[in-house]
């Protein structure tokens, strides 16, 4: 039996693994780690979303920030990458309404 106790791929268990380490010890190596294992996959997935390289390496910077933020909140139930990608496009879903909502005055 897998240490979550669910049938998640090897690449998963070992997200897990980095996650308990940064949560239990405070382990800035696992954060560093499970940031750079992702990081340019989210980087790719936002920059289709936005068209934008500045603003798709901002948004991979918070959607990592919030992710570590609330990553006493993961479950394993999905894997880690699940999670962190739902989070990556939320938040850039609500970038792309706030960017549509600025109104420029003609005046």
């Amino acid at each position: 039996m897998s240490e979550t106790g669910n049938n998640l791929s090897v690449k998963a268990e070992y997200d897990f693994i980095l996650i308990r380490a940064a949560l239990d010890k405070g382990d800035q190596k696992a954060y560093a780690e499970l940031m750079e294992r992702y990081r340019d996959s989210v980087y790719f997935m936002l920059l289709k979303m936005v068209n934008n390289q500045d603003d798709a390496e901002d948004l991979t910077i918070e959607a990592f920030g919030k992710a570590f933020k609330r990553l006493d909140q993961y479950a394993p139930v999905y894997a880690f990458s699940t999670w962190l990608f739902k989070i990556a496009s939320n938040n850039c879903i609500d970038f792309i309404r706030r960017k549509k909502m600025v109104v420029y005055s003609i005046e």
